[in-house]
């Protein structure tokens, strides 16, 4: 299973040496629903999440982000208004990355073209394993295959809390608290430290297919 947040080392290469960072504290917004994009984001340090809210209030977490990935890059590119709100979940730094800058960038680096490409295929390929999961999995086949796509390769470590896995898998607190019990009896995870464990990828796998 392919972690569709995993940090392409190229764009960090390059977003890395731009000096024009801000720093935004914990709990505030970066862009909101609905916004004019005039730029997107190239996120340096800390964590953010990426929700979108219906007119009556429901709020859907879409994904969440760290260190070396990018965002709002979609309504950048193709200038239609914002589909999702961005929250520093906690205080991080960003760069902004507006027209005139991302032209002078991939002028200096064609490669960089064909890197964003490659995100914004995985973003699709994400969203669409997210619906495909709704619409035909049960609760435990979605949380499973959201703990692998979300999964740090390094470590098999993931960092979403409980309240985030509900909110991305359409699933309760209740129920994502009950899944991930019953995976942790049946030795395929723990928890440690504010992080779950992933011991056993191949259980997952068969209980996310």
């Amino acid at each position: 299973m392919e972690n569709y947040s995993a940090v392409n080392k190229y764009i960090k290469s390059i977003f890395e040496r731009e000096k024009a960072v801000k720093k935004i504290a914990k709990g505030s917004i970066i862009y909101h629903q609905g916004d004019a994009a005039d730029c997107f984001y190239y996120l340096k340090s800390g964590r953010v999440k990426v929700i979108m809210t219906s007119p009556d209030g429901l709020e859907k977490t879409l994904s969440t982000a760290s260190g070396g990935e990018i965002l709002g890059e979609a309504a950048f590119f193709d200038k239609m208004p914002r589909i999702s709100s961005a929250l520093a979940m906690t205080d991080i730094e960003v760069t902004a990355i507006n027209e005139s800058k991302l032209l002078s960038l991939i002028r200096e680096n064609p490669r960089l073209a064909l890197e964003l490409l490659k995100i914004q295929a995985s973003r699709i390929r994400l969203l669409s394993g997210q619906i495909d999961s709704m619409v035909f999995m049960k609760a435990d086949g979605r949380i499973a295959r959201l703990l692998l796509q979300n999964m740090n390769a390094g470590d098999n470590t993931v960092t979403l809390t409980h309240e985030e896995i509900a909110g991305m898998a359409g699933a309760s607190r209740v129920t994502v608290s009950k899944t991930l019990n019953n995976f942790k009896r049946k030795g395929i995870l723990l928890t440690d430290y504010g992080r779950i464990v992933i011991l056993n990828t191949d259980a997952l796998r068969k209980i996310s297919e």
